[in-house]
């Protein structure tokens, strides 16, 4: 007998019998207090299907149809359960408010693949009495949370070219730098000499005055590439080809540690500089120089952080990460990857569940530790080298030797510029005879003669 029973009973008089329990009459008003009760029950359920946490069965797949989601298949092509939908439902609220926390993106991402929206639920879930969580359920909410990664402001690799032609007082070409980013950094710079050898050659960064110049009487031959690189005064490095040149550098003032300039968050302009070659008391004219300035282009290649943009990491065999996380914790069969999903839908979770204005992309990891607990093929790219050896076992490897040789075959040429003296004799002789002339013209000193 229900509440609703009792308050029926209580309308009618004693004399009618309503309260006995075998009577007609309370049968019949028994009926209809469990309707009453029923319609009680469908209006709650009614109410509560407007909540995400509490709709079940039609109403969460209403609001999922509000919200452009639907269910997910399981393996056995069945529709998912309330218990995973539900997180699904909840995850996609965030892209119609422009929320979009990192937990919430992941949790997202992790819903989308049949596992647990809130790992702190789930942890509370499987604890024991008293709340006690073992070392195993440790392990499994670890291994689930590694399973999504979130990278915020995304890396992004930035790269600047420029040429230098030969000039008359040398060769000069400014970058123009202006990119966003979250984080200043050291470029990378590749300098290299297509026409005549670099000398007293300088960087600086023009708003600062900040940079690095050469000293002393170094060259960068033609065709050789000058490397610079590193972060700060103590990582600065320069080298060409397999020799290192650090010791040529210094500071753009002439006398700190030389160190590259950081590429700043806004505007920059780099300024590269090669002296003119046949240069007065700068040149020794005991290689290939000429008068003309060198010619040399330049590579800037630097790691940009980029703002509003984060990477989403998740492997690119999830059900085989899953089940190798899974494996020997007794709850295989707890979480299903849903065969519906692909790759490219984990995109489109990303973005309904990001925040506005903010861009997340997806990148796949590939680990190949072997072979997986659900014996899915993996490579194996480990390399093994027991160097066993007579009178040895499990030696290993454990000492090496290296030995390098090296023959040169440099030609040079070399041209002498000087003054020589020169002598000249004459052996020249001369026969002539004449008779006479033309008086008070003829001098009868030449070949002058009547004819």
């Amino acid at each position: 007998m229900s509440f609703k029973t009792d308050r029926l009973v209580a309308l009618f008089p004693e004399v009618y019998a309503a309260r006995e329990g075998d009577a007609l009459l309370h049968r019949i008003l028994d009926a209809f207090g469990a309707e009453l009760v029923h319609a009680d029950t469908a209006v709650k359920n009614l109410l509560k299907s407007h909540w995400i946490d509490y709709a079940k069965a039609g109403g969460l797949d209403g609001l999922g149809a509000l919200l452009g989601v639907s269910r997910r298949l399981l393996p056995n092509g069945t529709p998912e359960g309330d218990d995973t939908f539900r997180p699904l439902v909840r995850a996609t609220v965030s892209s119609f408010i422009g929320g979009g926390t990192v937990e919430s993106v992941k949790g997202a991402v992790r819903a989308a693949l049949g596992l647990p929206y809130d790992l702190d639920l789930l942890k509370k879930q499987l604890a024991g009495p008293g709340g006690k969580v073992s070392q195993g359920i440790l392990d499994l909410v670890a291994g689930l949370a590694a399973l999504v990664q979130i990278e915020e402001f995304s890396p992004k690799s930035e790269v600047v070219l420029g040429n230098a032609s030969p000039a008359v007082t040398g060769s000069t070409t400014a970058l123009d730098v202006n990119f966003a980013t979250i984080q200043p950094v050291p470029p990378r710079i590749e300098w290299r000499f297509t026409q005549g050898g670099g000398r007293h050659l300088s960087l600086v960064r023009e708003d600062t005055g900040t940079g690095i110049i050469s000293i002393g009487e170094v060259e960068v031959p033609q065709d050789g590439t000058l490397v610079l690189a590193g972060e700060g005064a103590a990582n600065f490095s320069a080298s060409i080809g397999t020799t290192d040149v650090t010791s040529w550098f210094v500071a753009a003032d002439g006398g700190s540690p030389p160190a590259l300039p950081d590429v700043p968050a806004g505007g920059s302009k780099w300024i590269f500089t090669a002296a003119r070659a046949g240069e007065f008391d700068h040149s020794t004219f005991d290689r290939n120089e000429t008068f003309d300035a060198a010619a040399f282009s330049v590579r800037m290649e630097w790691t940009r952080y980029q703002p509003l943009v984060f990477d989403v990491v998740v492997p690119y065999f999830v059900s085989a990460a899953v089940t190798r996380i899974l494996a020997g914790t007794g709850y295989e069969s707890r979480f299903k990857v849903f065969q519906g999903l692909s790759l490219d839908a984990i995109q489109k979770v990303v973005d309904a569940s990001r925040a506005a204005g903010v861009r997340g992309m997806v990148q796949y990891s590939l680990s190949l530790p072997g072979e997986s607990a659900d014996k899915t093929p993996w490579e194996d790219h480990g390399a093994l080298d027991d160097g066993n050896e007579k009178g040895t076992k499990d030696a290993g490897l454990w000492k090496f030797g290296v030995d390098r040789r090296g023959e040169v075959h440099d030609a040079s040429e070399s041209l002498n510029v000087g003054a020589f003296d020169s002598a000249l004799e004459m052996h020249n002789a001369v026969e002539h005879f004449a008779l006479g002339g033309v008086f008070n013209y003829s001098v009868f000193d030449g070949s002058f003669g009547f004819q």
